[in-house]
């Protein structure tokens, strides 16, 4: 929720889904997840078709409404692209230094740096190297690192991040 900018990423292209799940950004860490639909398909679920073991938990619930408090304002959404931007132009930086990217993608706050070539397969010892230089950052498979930050992530530890991915990088790459 939030990552993309929008309270739910469907939301910047126009349609609405029949079904929509949500889960760990729900609760803001603990654990909850939801089953959001239209009124014509939840017409057709009479109580007792559907049932869950812990469905309706009231500490769950209690979190979930605060997480969406929180997460669906103008303060928290409103920043999601310029902190993209900012992501996306660093690591453009680093790879005009280093050439260690064939793509740099994503949305909001959820982007992945495709490794070249001649770094496929590599994803986790770029991983290694950051945790080395104080940075968590994560994979997705093994040519692409994923960078998933706070949806308030201030400047000044954009840049400090980022800063320590390139030193990481050219750690790896300059040997």
């Amino acid at each position: 929720m939030g990552r993309s900018g929008k309270l739910f990423t469907y939301m910047h292209y126009g349609v609405t889904p029949d079904i929509l799940t949500t889960a760990k950004a729900l609760g803001g860490g603990f654990p909850v997840s939801a089953m959001l639909t239209t009124e014509e398909i939840a017409s057709v679920m009479a109580v007792g078709t559907h049932g869950t073991t812990y469905g309706g938990n009231p500490l769950a619930c209690a979190v979930a409404e605060a997480a969406l408090d929180v997460i669906n304002t103008p303060e928290v959404l409103n920043g999601i692209e310029q902190r993209h931007s900012l992501f996306v132009q660093a690591l453009r930086d680093i790879n005009n230094k280093y050439h260690v990217f064939s793509d740099i993608r994503g949305m909001g706050l959820l982007i992945g740096a495709e490794l070249a070539p001649q770094y496929h397969g590599r994803a986790r010892e770029f991983l290694t190297a950051a945790a080395a230089n104080g940075l968590m950052i994560l994979n997705a498979g093994p040519d692409v690192l994923r960078l998933a930050p706070s949806l308030v992530i201030e400047q000044a530890d954009i840049q400090l991040g980022m800063a320590r991915l390139e030193h990481a990088i050219a750690s790896l790459v300059q040997g």
